[in-house]
């Protein structure tokens, strides 16, 4: 009767194995780890513990071997390797979630998987010294390894459809098998529990671009491969990431505030005219004065300017018509500022309101060079000294939002975008602009 080591055999060109349905010899890779083997020829599937135990099973391979046949030979980073095995799998249950796992060969002995889903490739590597157990334990945790903080994508247990090629581990009992992916893109780790077991492997791999793969293996139809969706740790948005970038943003947005309002502060009442004026004793308008020129802080557009006249009144007021005058512009702004005292005795009893100071505040002057025109109305009989003050604060918040608000829009803008991405890499939603179900 026949068994696995029969149909072993040396060639010419090294370690072969003969096929018992088709006769056909073909090359070995690894006879020394070998597991299982499907005859590149027909597809009998012939396992080495237990050889009859998938001779009857139906493996049509013939329709995804288009890319990566057999023997295929690749260099990355100058590391040569070779396409010893295929195998296609879905998640169970679930027939759309599928890849084709490719097992790789390096001239260093090393085995290693090339698994595309949809055109969207991950290339992963057998890693001991990742904490499978405190990662599987706390799924909502996020783990931080190999300087990378990995969030957990997904809990499955996937079903093999058909396969080729050798395999050192059994590539068909699967369904015992539960995997875990966690992802830090463009870095992923999947976990592989044995339910039967409790064996545990895991795999530490990165997202791999068609143009990558396509230059591996010299082959341009890899490039120009259909695909849909995002990989598994495709990295998004030119990579940034996002958890990085909200801390950046928020973080120059109260650096920003804060140093609006220390700009500000620094810039709050400061005096830019103090004038001793003689107003008329007469109702009628006093000639005109004009003052000297004065600045106004030239960087901000939001100046506050607060105007203050005093003067000794006695049961009288005075009117003061001030225009403020933009030099360069010849805007004007024309404001009043009355102050008015009375007081007496009435029942016995004194009284009085009003007061000797008046005051008027003028908003969102821009900063320049600027001159007062003011006129004088009055129902005093006397002459009498008006003093008349301005000071003004440059208040910076308009700098705060002008940066503040694109970088809140670009923000949204983006955590949107990334939304929609991880809606994309779970299969919740094929592109951007669908709707989740």
């Amino acid at each position: 009767m026949e068994n696995f080591d029969s149909c072993l055999t040396v060639t010419e060109q090294g370690n072969a194995f003969r096929c018992t349905r088709c006769n056909r010899t073909s090359k070995l890779y690894i006879r020394e780890k070998l597991q299982t083997f499907a005859c590149p020829n027909c597809g009998e599937i012939h396992d080495r513990l237990h050889f009859a135990k998938y001779l009857k099973i139906p493996n049509n391979h013939a329709s995804y071997l288009k890319y990566f046949k057999i023997g295929t030979v690749g260099t990355f980073e100058g590391i040569k390797y070779t396409v010893i095995g295929q195998v296609h799998k879905h998640v169970q249950y679930r027939y759309a979630d599928k890849w084709d796992e490719i097992v790789l060969l390096s001239e260093t002995g090393e085995i290693s998987f090339l698994n595309c889903s949809y055109g969207n490739y991950t290339w992963i590597k057998e890693d001991h010294l990742i904490p499978a157990q405190e990662m599987l334990s706390n799924i909502e945790k996020t783990f931080r390894y190999d300087g990378q903080d990995y969030e957990f994508l997904q809990h499955y247990h996937c079903v093999s459809k058909y396969c080729i090629g050798e395999f050192p581990y059994d590539p068909i009992d699967v369904k015992h098998i539960q995997c875990s992916d966690y992802i830090a893109p463009p870095y992923v780790i999947s976990i592989e529990k044995n339910e039967k077991s409790g064996r545990t492997d895991t795999f530490k791999g990165r997202h791999m671009t068609r143009k990558q793969v396509s230059a591996m293996f010299n082959d341009f139809r890899i490039e120009s491969q259909e695909h849909e969706g995002i990989g598994m740790a495709q990295p998004v948005l030119g990579g940034i990431n996002v958890r990085v970038f909200n801390r950046i943003c928020f973080g120059l947005i109260g650096l920003l505030f804060g140093l609006s309002i220390f700009w500000s502060l620094g810039k709050s009442d400061r005096q830019f005219i103090q004038e001793n004026l003689t107003v008329p004793g007469s109702v009628s308008p006093s000639p005109d004065f004009v003052s000297k020129s004065f600045y106004i802080d030239s960087n901000s557009t939001g100046n506050y300017l607060r105007f203050s006249t005093t003067t000794s009144l006695s049961n009288e007021w005075v009117e003061t018509v001030l225009t403020l005058v933009n030099e360069a512009t010849g805007e004007e702004r024309e404001f009043g500022i009355v102050a008015e005292h009375y007081s007496g005795v009435d029942g016995g009893y004194s009284w009085s309101e009003g007061s000797n100071m008046g005051e008027a505040c003028l908003s969102s002057v821009p900063g320049g060079k600027y001159h007062l025109k003011a006129k004088f109305y009055s129902s005093t009989s006397s002459d009498r000294i008006l003093i008349l003050e301005g000071r003004y604060s440059s208040t910076e918040t308009w700098n705060f939002f002008v940066i503040a608000i694109p970088l809140l829009v670009v923000l949204i803008v983006i955590n949107l975008l990334k939304n929609r991405y991880e809606l994309m890499r779970k299969g919740e939603i094929d592109n951007l602009f669908d709707s989740q179900s």
